[in-house]
């Protein structure tokens, strides 16, 4: 079974499983996301739809503890996500393992940015921004794991939920 179909059993069953890294210590950011695309055609080919990405590990105040050195990304999906037009949400835990709750800034692009954008050039590509929160979660013990397990691993992410968006003012 690949890396990638483990996840996803993983995934389904909420449950942990052992660190790709432990078992191939050779395990790269490139092995990584080479096993994150391969779960997004699976769970595309399931049904699911990608509606945008989450950008994690920002706070470099946590980098040494969890030995990452750049921020990660990995797909949100409509399975996962939700846009709030009230003030209280619901949210099932089902298949997460370990979940933990993050607050969030989330943003809505009206256009792709490219790279080498200066501040207002990006501002002017969004459409708008809102608070928000994501579960995130590990299938591995502990919250332990290198920056590569974590992309492979859903690059943590679990639910999000965008509170009311409000119109970025250009």
């Amino acid at each position: 079974m690949s890396l990638a179909q483990r996840l996803l059993a993983a995934y389904d069953a909420g449950s942990l499983m052992p660190l790709p890294s432990t078992e191939s210590p050779a395990f790269a950011m490139a092995d990584g996301f080479a096993a994150a695309d391969a779960l997004r055609q699976m769970r595309i080919a399931r049904g699911e739809k990608p509606v945008g990405y989450k950008i994690g590990f920002t706070n470099r105040s946590i980098w040494e503890r969890y030995g990452v050195h750049q921020p990660i990304w990995g797909p949100v999906w409509d399975s996962t996500a939700l846009l709030l037009d009230g003030a209280s949400a619901t949210v099932s835990l089902k298949g997460l393992s370990q979940p933990r709750l993050e607050p969030e800034v989330v943003f809505g692009f009206a256009r792709t940015p490219r790279a080498g954008m200066n501040l207002a050039d990006l501002q002017d590509c969004l459409d708008w921004v809102a608070h928000g929160f994501e579960i995130v979660h590990t299938h591995f013990e502990g919250w332990r794991f290198t920056a590569a397990d974590t992309v492979a691993d859903f690059a943590l992410h679990g639910r999000l939920r965008v509170g009311p968006r409000v119109p970025v003012q250009g």
